[in-house]
């Protein structure tokens, strides 16, 4: 179950998209939802689109995140 000091970031643009989605994760693993194993490579695909965004590549880095959804099963 999440915890009530759950709170979702909310920036906007790329980075809030990354920030909002390593949130889930990151909450998926402290609930039981995740494991290490599969938290780490998210976690990882994540951090590539965080890099991308930071760039200045929005497109990439929302790509990105897509992907990353689609790849382990999360809502896009």
């Amino acid at each position: 179950m999440t915890p009530n000091t759950f709170r979702m970031p909310t920036n906007t643009g790329c980075a809030g998209d990354v920030d909002r989605f390593q949130a889930v994760i990151d909450n998926d693993l402290a609930t039981g939802h995740t494991t290490k194993g599969v938290h780490g490579r998210v976690s990882a695909e994540i951090a590539s689109a965080r890099s991308s965004c930071a760039a200045g590549n929005e497109a990439r880095a929302a790509s990105q995140i897509r992907s990353t959804k689609a790849k382990f099963g999360y809502p896009g």
